[in-house]
């Protein structure tokens, strides 16, 4: 439920760890890009507030009708004997490019309207800016994949559904 694996989420916080000691050693500011699995706007929001400063989102992306892959995507770059950057991936369109990134979404899963995501997340915990969110305190809580969400999952409704 998460897509933002625990793993992802340490190494992240480990490179804004090591960005900010770059920084207080040589005055300079690196960028941290997370990459990896995120599909929606709650797994964006996690990279954000464990230290990225961007995300990559090529799964999301490859879903707009305006896309060249036509519904295709190259998958992680593995190994494959005939293909040069691993596996040919299918995906479904879900709506324009802008409808995925700026919604309106059609859709409850988080997958469309992935930046209204990313400000109600912010908004949700009192941050204004991204860089505040940057800062926020992450607290790792299994109960949080399901909690409050009781009453949609027995009415079969929203994102508890």
């Amino acid at each position: 439920m998460l897509g933002l694996g625990v793993p992802q989420a340490t190494a992240i916080a480990d490179a804004r760890a090591a960005r900010m000691r770059h920084l207080d050693e040589t005055g300079v500011y690196c960028q941290v890009i997370a990459d990896g699995g995120m599909g929606t706007g709650g797994d964006i929001a996690k990279a954000i507030v464990c230290g990225a400063d961007a995300v990559m989102i090529g799964s999301p992306l490859a879903a707009a009708s305006e896309a060249p892959g036509r519904g295709y995507h190259w998958g992680m770059a593995t190994f494959h004997p005939t293909l040069p950057r691993g596996a040919r991936v299918k995906t479904s369109t879900r709506g324009t490019l802008e409808e995925i990134l700026v919604g309106p979404a059609n859709e409850n899963d988080g997958r469309m309207n992935l930046f209204g995501a990313l400000r109600t997340s912010m908004a949700t915990c009192g941050y204004q800016t991204v860089k505040e969110f940057q800062k926020a305190e992450v607290m790792v809580a299994p109960a949080l994949q399901t909690e409050g969400k009781v009453l949609q999952k027995a009415q079969g409704v929203g994102m508890g559904h």
